[in-house]
C-alpha cells in the first residue's frame, strides 16, 4: 500500500496516526505512517529492554511547515549551518551557495521525507529528561557524545525491526544525520512511487523564495538530495 501524492508532499495527513509509546507523561503524541505502527512500537520495546530509551525529537512535518524553514533560513531568519556546523553568513551568498548550505540540513518543501510519516529523528530520552538542550549535531552521537550508546545501538539494532538510516554518510548531498531514521520498506514504497511532475505543478505555486530559480533546479535536487541516500538493506551506501 502506497499513498497518495498529496500526501508525500505533506499536504495531506490521513496516512498517520498518534504513536503513544511511552510518551504518555509528556503529553506528546508524534505522528507516523500508521503501516510503521508495530514495527516501531517494537523497535521502542526492545530499546527500553537493553536500557537505551529514545525519544522522538522530530516526526511528521506537512508541507506548509517545511516552506517556512526554508524561507525562514533563506531570508536569515534561521540560522544556517556548514557541514561542520559552523554558522554560515546567508546574506552574502549567492542563490546557488544559499541553496546548497540549506539543502545540506533542511529538505525543499514536498521533498523532505519527514511528510511521510515514515522517518522520524531520534535522541537519548534520559538525556533529554534531564534537560540537555538538544542541537542534533554529529558530535553528539560521536564515541565520546551524549548519544553514543543509543548510536550503537541503532547500527546494531535498527534494521531488524525494519528500519535503517538513510544519511548515515555524507554522499554529497545532504550532511550526516545519525539520529534520522527510516522505515525501510514503507519509505523506498513512497519513493518509487513519488509523483514528481504534481510536486512541481504545486511548488511551482507555492510562495518559495526565489521560485523561479528553486524550480530550475529541482532536477538537481532530486538526484544529488532527495534520492541520494544509504540503501535500506544491511545499510549500505
Amino acid at each position: 500500500m502506497t499513498i497518495t501524492w498529496q500526501q508525500s508532499i505533506g499536504l495531506d495527513s490521513q496516512h498517520l496516526c498518534d504513536f503513544k509509546f511511552g510518551f504518555e507523561s509528556k503529553k506528546l503524541n508524534p505522528q507516523i505512517n500508521s503501516l510503521i505502527k508495530n514495527d516501531l512500537e517494537n523497535l521502542f520495546a526492545q530499546a527500553k529492554l537493553d536500557n537505551v530509551e529514545m525519544t522522538i525529537i522530530s516526526d511528521f512535518r506537512n508541507f506548509d511547515k517545511q516552506l517556512t524553514i526554508w524561507n525562514d533560513k533563506w531570508r536569515g531568519y534561521r540560522p544556517v549551518y556548514s557541514k561542520q556546523g559552523r554558522p554560515l553568513n546567508i546574506d552574502k551568498m549567492s542563490s546557488i551557495e544559499k541553496y546548497k548550505s540549506i539543502a545540506l540540513w533542511s529538505a525543499l518543501p514536498g521533498l523532505s521525507r519527514h511528510h511521510w510519516g515514515t522517518d522520524l529523528d531520534v535522541f537519548s530520552k534520559e538525556a533529554v529528561e534531564q534537560g540537555y538542550d538538544v542541537q542534533l549535531t554529529e558530535e553528539e552521537f560521536s564515541k565520546n557524545g551524549i548519544c553514543a550508546r543509543l548510536n550503537q545501538w541503532l547500527d546494531d539494532n535498527l534494521e531488524k525491526f525494519g528500519f535503517f538510516k538513510p544519511y548515515n554518510e555524507f554522499k554529497g548531498g545532504v550532511a550526516v544525520e545519525p539520529w534520522h531514521i527510516s522505515h525501510i520498506k514503507q519509505s523506498q514504497l513512497i519513493l518509487d512511487n513519488f509523483d514528481f511532475h504534481e510536486f512541481r505543478q504545486h511548488l511551482i505555486k507555492s510562495d518559495i523564495c526565489e521560485n523561479e530559480f528553486i524550480i530550475q533546479k529541482l532536477a538537481h535536487y532530486k538526484e544529488f538530495y532527495f534520492e541520494n541516500i544509504c540503501k535500506g538493506t544491511d545499510n549500505q551506501c
